[in-house]
C-alpha cells in the first residue's frame, strides 16, 4: 500500500467583501476530485477577516505535488494568498 501526504494549507480572501464559504466552495470543486480535502476550518483573524484552513490528503506519488496544489489556489477567484502550515508524510 503507498504512502499518503498531508497538507495544511492556510488560505487568506484577497479582501472582506469576499463570501468566505464561497470561496470555500470554489476551492473545494478547484482541488477535487484529484485532492481529498478532509476538512476545512475557518478561521477569526480580527476586524471581519477570516481565514480558511484546507486540511488535503494526496497519494505520495510523481503525479500530485503541493506545486500543483499551490497552482490551483492561486487560479481561483477571490484567493489573496495562502501559506503551507504542515506538510507530512503519512504512512499506515
Amino acid at each position: 500500500m503507498s504512502a499518503e501526504v498531508a497538507l495544511v494549507y492556510r488560505v487568506l480572501p484577497e479582501s472582506v467583501e469576499v463570501d468566505i464559504e464561497k470561496l470555500k466552495t470554489s476551492v473545494i470543486n478547484k482541488l477535487s476530485p484529484k485532492y481529498k480535502v478532509d476538512r476545512v476550518e475557518v478561521e477569526e483573524i480580527g476586524f471581519g477577516i477570516k481565514a480558511l484552513r484546507f486540511f488535503i490528503r494526496m497519494p505520495e506519488s510523481d503525479e500530485y505535488s503541493s506545486d500543483e496544489v499551490e497552482e490551483l489556489l492561486r487560479s481561483v477567484e477571490g484567493v489573496g494568498g495562502y501559506e503551507l502550515e504542515y506538510f507530512s508524510r503519512l504512512s499506515f
